[in-house]
Parts: structure tokens; sequence; C-alpha cells
């Protein structure tokens, strides 16, 4: 099975990197930060590979994420079930109405569970934004509009995008690195997020 890790940044591809398994034929595409640059950087190597006969069987979206507060802790293992794009629709005075409602696409793509079957962790929809939530009353919000959310991210939906159109399955595998809410970096812990998912890794 040929596989194609996206990672947003360098420090996250290296912990996939630790992970890798020789049961797996796996490269590492690190795509840029945000829902635009992954899709891009995505679909333009799944184009250039299968253009040279190397084909991938499997998209996976792996890196670090804020988890909400009750629903998983720091260094836990998230995968989706759903890659969700919490923006992509319309911020209406009272309420937010997803994209679905409008009838122009939708906001949600489904993950090949199958693929993680034997990766240990907490199960639900990881949510991709173009920003960061920064306050603890955003993420209140966040989680009361997505009850089955774990976590939030900013690359997923968009590499599911490509993946989606490449007719490719896709999962996306996180770990926890802080919780959604006010950005007070003293709280936030990389390293046990990072070794988490090389552990992940070994298991996908």
């Amino acid at each position: 099975m040929r596989i194609l890790v996206v990672c947003a940044v360098a420090e996250e591809a290296q912990a996939v990197e630790a992970g890798r398994s020789l049961r797996h034929e796996l490269d590492i595409l690190v795509c840029g930060v945000g829902p635009a640059a992954a899709a891009a950087a995505t679909a333009r190597t799944i184009a250039e590979n299968s253009h040279m006969g190397r084909a991938y069987d499997v998209v996976v979206n792996a890196g670090i994420c804020g988890a909400f507060t009750g629903r998983a802790k720091i260094g836990d293992v998230l995968i989706a079930t759903d890659s969700v794009h919490a923006e992509l629709g319309v911020a209406l005075p009272w309420r937010f109405q997803p994209i679905d409602e409008i009838g122009f696409g939708t906001n949600r793509i489904g993950c090949n569970t199958v693929l993680t079957v034997a990766v240990e962790g907490v199960r639900g929809e990881i949510l991709t934004l173009a920003s960061i939530t920064g306050s603890d009353g955003q993420a209140a919000n966040l989680a009361h509009r997505y009850p089955d959310a774990v976590g939030e991210a900013m690359e997923g939906f968009g590499v599911a995008t490509a993946a989606q159109q490449a007719g490719l399955p896709f999962a996306e595998i996180r770990t926890v690195s802080n919780f959604v809410g006010d950005r007070n970096v003293e709280g936030w812990d990389w390293g046990s997020a990072l070794k988490s998912l090389t552990a992940a890794v070994r298991e996908l």
C-alpha cells in the first residue's frame, strides 16, 4: 500500500517519519498551514505522482491539534470520523448556517475508519478552521454547534477535499497539544503531542 501523509509543518513531518513502518510505502508532504494550502499541495502531489506511475492508495492528514475541554486530554490521539469545515457557510446574526443548508455543497467529508482501525484513541469529528479559536467563548460556541467534535485543526478538510476529488480513501489523525480556547501557550505541550503522533503512525 502506498500512503501519502500530509502534515502542515516540518515538526509534524519529523514525528511521522519517526513512526514510519516498513509494512507500507509512505510519502510525507509538508503542505503549509491552512485549508487552502493543504488542498492545493495535496492535489498537486497526488496528480504529479499519478502521472509518474506512482499513484497513491490512501491519503492521511496527520498532525497536532487543539482538543475541546472535557472531550480529550493533552497527549491524546484523536481519530476523525468526519472532517468538518466549521467556517464554511453563512454567519447569520442568530446562528451559523452550514453550506449544506443552502445547497452549495457540504462542509463535511466522512473519513475511512477502516484505515485507522488499529489506532488507539478518541474518535469523533475534527473541525477545520482557517483561523485558530482564540477565546473560551468561541470555543464554547463551536462545542455547542458540533457536539460530536473532539478537536480543531487547520488542514483536514483541505486534504480531505483533494483526496475525495481524486477518488482516494482519506483519514485524519491528530494528537492533542492544547485545549481549544484562550491562547495561553504556556499550557501547550508540543512535545507530548509529537511523541503521541509518532506512536499513532506506528499503529496506522
